[in-house]
């Protein structure tokens, strides 16, 4: 059988995006960018839009897929997900997180947001450089952290940090279909893909013995926050066609 299961993971995560409409009702759709035909990574745009974490450039009418995300972008979307969509705007603004070029930005209330969970860190003496571009293995920490990661004890500080980061990502599956360099400045396209992996990957309730321990219900930030499951499957049949005892490769 060709492809069904690859088949029947895109049916589900459909069916997974339709029920959740409710979530991201304000929310646009990825067929309403000029520039949808550029995506490559539509499941992950199409499950993110609808979450209302991601949306157009300017007006909102197109994606800008190959555009690079900012530091400070990448705070937004994070702080939208670990929200359910709900927009933090304001309610963060004036924390004393002794960062001191994030005042008065547009993006001040999500990035003190993050900073106080300890999603993001400065780059030292006091910034953060919300303007920067981010890597893939900076945006892949920043997703661990917020799954529950402790950054010291996974060892995703320190010199070898990007290495560390890069290795337990692809291990959890956060960089699955990426193909891009993970060092590499992350666009809107891969940023969003980043965060649907991200989405399904178990979090951490503790640490014992410094071994990170799950939730005894294996909990994802998608099953925390929007209260859905991915499922992945092989069809063998259904009422239109017999799939079972197929020759076709």
């Amino acid at each position: 059988m060709r492809n069904l299961k690859r088949a029947l993971s895109l049916a589900l995560a459909f069916v997974m995006v339709m029920s959740m409409m409710v979530v991201g009702a304000g929310a646009v759709s990825i067929d309403d960018f000029t520039d949808a035909d550029e995506i490559v990574n539509t499941e992950a745009v199409s499950v993110l839009t609808t979450l209302n974490v991601i949306n157009g450039k300017e007006d909102g009418s197109y994606f800008d897929p190959t555009g690079n995300v900012t530091r400070a972008e990448m705070a937004k979307m994070i702080a939208t997900v670990l929200n359910q969509g709900a927009d933090v705007d304001g309610l963060y603004v004036g924390m004393n997180t002794g960062l001191t070029d994030v005042k008065g930005h547009w993006a001040e209330s999500y990035i003190n947001y993050c900073y106080s969970l300890g999603i993001i860190a400065g780059r030292g003496n006091g910034k953060f450089d919300p303007a920067a571009t981010v890597t893939g293995n900076e945006a892949a920490k920043m997703l661990l952290v917020a799954a529950g990661y402790d950054a010291q004890l996974e060892g995703l500080t320190g010199a070898d940090w990007a290495i560390k980061t890069a290795s337990l990502a692809s291990t959890l599956g956060i960089f699955d279909d990426l193909t891009a360099p993970t060092g590499d400045p992350l666009t809107r396209d891969n940023a969003a893909l980043l965060i649907y992996n991200a989405l399904d990957i178990e979090m951490i309730q503790k640490y014992e013995n410094g071994y990170a321990i799950g939730f005894k219900d294996y909990r994802t930030i998608l099953s925390t926050m929007y209260g859905v499951y991915k499922l992945e499957g092989v069809v063998v049949g259904n009422e239109w066609a017999q799939l079972m005892n197929t020759d076709v490769d």
